[in-house]
């Protein structure tokens, strides 16, 4: 009989699971006992004016508030007035040492009876300031991936610091070596104390030992809207997710489905993986949001972001996940008159049963997962043991961050060619490389072929812009703006048929020979009562004089102010940021400036050439588009 060998590397994996059981070690002597031979208040201090071994770590100053890593290493800010309770906060569980340091002594009897904060708050203070000014927006990294100064990847899980080790070559390594440090002051940045999130599986992931491989079939239990792709991009999610705060682009997603559509199921799912470093919430603000991220780059998760009446604080939060996705700076304002900086590095997973409504620039950010009812009496899936498989996702993102550049590139290149723009393939094509780390040990072209009923099918054929519904309403700022213009009804036309500019523009289009058709003198009457007018071109007459004429829009007036009230080109009344919208358009193809007389004195305006709108090859007008072309950013069907 042949003899088993052992499972070295599962042993392997049950030591490097192991925890140390929490034991408050006695590390400073009783007050009045001389420390490593040196009495009470009789050391010499260190370049920063402190005593030898300090527990508390100053990192500077910013205005009059001081900046430290505690005796556990947690980031505190210390603001006058230095209080005893506030020292003794910062000193926590080493309160010996202050005895130790700053004694205070009975002056008969020479013992000492407790510590001088005055002389603590001196000390500590002044090295804070011997150490300068100091930002923790721009120095502090709390839980989560972080990318090294060299393009490695760093993993900050609130208890431990994972960090490449010197002469890996992680170009060229097939794993990543992982050396868990305490956190603290680590080149140049600070990596803070914080409650512990899931560590990554203790040894590589590869072959049959993957078992995120199975979360493909457990996915396709629920039934989604494209069932080829979705399971494979909420997978991309999770891996992004995981490491969102090391990349260049953190993509969301919005889940959405009715009842008995498994959402609820699904959301619970995704929380078993990530575990606590989900941060999960329900209806929440993106206040909320921000306070509870602090420092860290872990992904977030909001429920029930459904579509109500007053959208002001689902904006907020689409807004907050929009910086996050490319890591830009907020700056909010404090309780104390000054400036809040924040800045998100987090991956964002909405879902709700109506999705609230999505500007152009959120939907670029985002993939849409719709969810299907389920077929009645099917089984609630097992889902086994997801907080294992999670840990091997984050570590088999970590064995594979080498590899994610070369890998997102062939995405990105693959969704190019099938039409996508510039920030579809940012979005998409991270998703299908994150997937690709979590499911495949290496690079293979061939995974740009997806199987569809049998057949291999192209990516770029299976995710073309015109077939995605990410991108329907992915309409310019400057074609939203003008189809707004045309369809607002026009309340100084309320008694007569004709309701909005649009509608004026067509039968003037139409010309005054045909039936209900306008002329010049009666379209220019008509649009004056809207504080716009008709500019005519030359000297066309009859038939062909519409194709010669442009509509004028005033860049500042009150009742043009009016027809653009409450939407986000509005401005105050009588001035808006309309023009400055509809001049993102091509110019002279769509656009030119002149000053015109309009109701009063001459005032500059936007003129937008008419036969942009309604000729057969003008650039508004709906023939411009074959029905599934691969242009993307387009009107969509016929404005009227």
């Amino acid at each position: 009989m042949k003899e088993k060998k052992p499972n070295l590397r599962g042993v392997a994996a049950l030591i490097g699971n192991a925890r140390p059981v929490a034991m408050r070690q006695p590390l400073d002597p009783d007050p009045g006992v001389a420390r490593s031979g040196v009495e009470p208040g009789a050391w010499v201090p260190n370049e920063l004016g402190l005593p030898p071994d300090c527990p508390v770590t100053p990192l500077g100053v910013s205005g009059n508030v001081c900046w430290f890593l505690d005796t556990i290493g947690q980031l505190q800010a210390l603001a006058p007035p230095y209080a005893r309770g506030n020292l003794l906060a910062l000193f926590m569980g080493r309160e010996k040492f202050l005895y130790w340091a700053w004694p205070k002594k009975v002056q008969k009897t020479d013992s000492i009876e407790s510590w001088r904060p005055e002389k603590v708050a001196e000390a500590i203070v002044g090295a804070c300031a011997a150490k300068g000014p100091w930002n923790a927006v721009e120095k502090v990294r709390g839980r989560g991936a972080w990318r090294s100064e060299h393009g490695g990847l760093i993993l900050h899980t609130g208890r431990h610091v994972y960090m490449p080790l010197p002469g890996d070559g992680q170009a060229r390594a097939p794993h990543l070596r992982l050396a868990p440090e305490p956190p603290g002051h680590i080149e140049g940045w600070v990596y803070p104390t914080r409650p512990e999130i899931p560590a990554p599986w203790p040894t590589p992931i590869e072959g049959s030992e993957n078992l995120a491989t199975m979360l493909v079939q457990l996915l396709r239990s629920w039934r989604w809207a494209r069932p080829e792709i979705d399971p494979l991009l909420l997978i991309g999610w999770l891996g992004a997710a995981m490491i969102g705060g090391a990349l260049d682009w953190r993509p969301a997603v919005f889940i959405t489905g009715d009842k008995a559509t498994g959402k609820s199921t699904l959301q619970e799912f995704i929380k078993q993986l990530l575990g606590d470093a989900l941060i999960q919430s329900v209806d929440t603000s993106a206040a909320g949001i921000y306070q509870r991220l602090g420092h860290d780059s872990l992904p977030v998760a909001v429920d029930e972001m459904e579509s109500e009446s007053d959208t002001r604080r689902t904006k907020a939060v689409l807004k907050l996940a929009r910086a996050a996705a490319s890591g830009g700076l907020m700056l909010r304002g404090g309780d104390r008159h000054e400036g809040v900086e924040f800045q998100a590095r987090s991956c964002f997973l909405f879902s709700s049963i109506n999705a609230p409504p999505l500007e152009p620039q959120d939907l670029s950010r985002m993939a849409l997962l719709r969810l299907q009812p389920l077929p009645k009496g099917q089984a609630r899936p097992d889902f086994g043991d997801l907080e294992t498989i999670g840990r091997m996702i984050l570590r088999r993102m970590l064995d594979g961050w080498p590899r994610l550049a070369y890998t997102l590139k062939c995405c990105k290149d693959e969704l190019a060619a099938g039409g996508m723009d510039g920030r579809g393939q940012a979005t998409f094509g991270a998703l299908l490389a994150c997937a690709d780390l979590v499911l495949h040990d290496a690079w293979d072209e061939a995974r740009l072929k997806i199987p569809v009923e049998g057949d291999l099918v192209n990516l770029r054929d299976l995710m073309k812009p015109s077939l995605m519904p990410e991108f329907e309403d992915a309409i310019e700022n400057w074609r939203l703006c003008l189809h707004h213009l045309l369809q607002v009804p026009v309340e100084a036309w309320r008694g007569g048929g004709r309701l909005n500019v649009g509608r004026t523009l067509e039968l003037f289009w139409k010309g005054p020979t045909e039936t209900g058709g306008l002329n010049f003198g009666e379209a220019r009457q008509q649009l004056e009562l809207a504080g716009l007018s008709v500019v005519l071109d030359g000297d066309a007459e009859g038939a062909r004089q519409a194709a010669k004429c442009w509509l004028a829009v005033p860049n500042q007036s009150p009742l043009v102010s009016a027809l653009y009230q409450g939407t986000k080109w509005g401005g105050e009344p009588g001035t808006g940021v309309w023009s400055s919208a509809l001049r993102q358009g091509p110019c002279e193809q769509l656009w030119r400036a002149r000053q015109l007389r309009i109701n009063g004195p001459p005032v500059r305006c936007t003129l937008i050439r008419i036969a942009a709108i309604y000729s057969d090859d003008g650039i508004m007008a709906a023939s411009a588009v074959e029905p599934g072309s691969d242009l993307v950013n387009t009107p969509g069907p016929d404005l009227f």
